[in-house]
């Protein structure tokens, strides 16, 4: 996929409508599920540009009480995942810095792991 065609996709009527605001692609889509709605995407992509299809990107036009808890959720999920990605940069330090003086039995217990997961840790680059 070279490139990627965004659609505003709202929900009117019991179905999902995507419109294209850049205007490669005329006219709305509907379908019952995103993932319908997706794949019918997906399909004129694959007819109008054959070579070389877009991807499909969706921009979700909510009513203000459901962006803002979607809003509210992603900004909790970036922060997660930054602890996380942080939590696994010092599990190494430890483990590291640990089996340095204490076995690996040892310093599993210290760190509430399993000496398997320890030694992982330990041989890490």
């Amino acid at each position: 996929m070279s490139k990627m065609i965004t659609y505003v996709v709202t929900y009117e009527h019991g179905r999902w409508v995507s419109r294209c605001p850049g205007g490669e692609v005329d006219g709305v889509g509907v379908a019952s599920s995103l993932s319908q709605l997706e794949r019918d995407l997906a399909g004129i992509h694959a007819w109008a540009w054959p070579e070389e299809p877009p991807g499909v990107e969706f921009v979700f036009d909510l009513p203000a009480e459901a962006a803002e808890v979607v809003a509210e959720y992603s900004r909790e999920k970036e922060l997660a995942e930054a602890h996380t990605k942080r939590a696994a940069e010092l599990a190494v330090k430890a483990a590291k810095v640990l089996t340095s003086h204490w076995s690996e039995p040892d310093t599993a217990r210290v760190m509430g792991l399993s000496k398997q997961r320890v030694h992982q840790l330990k041989v890490s680059a």
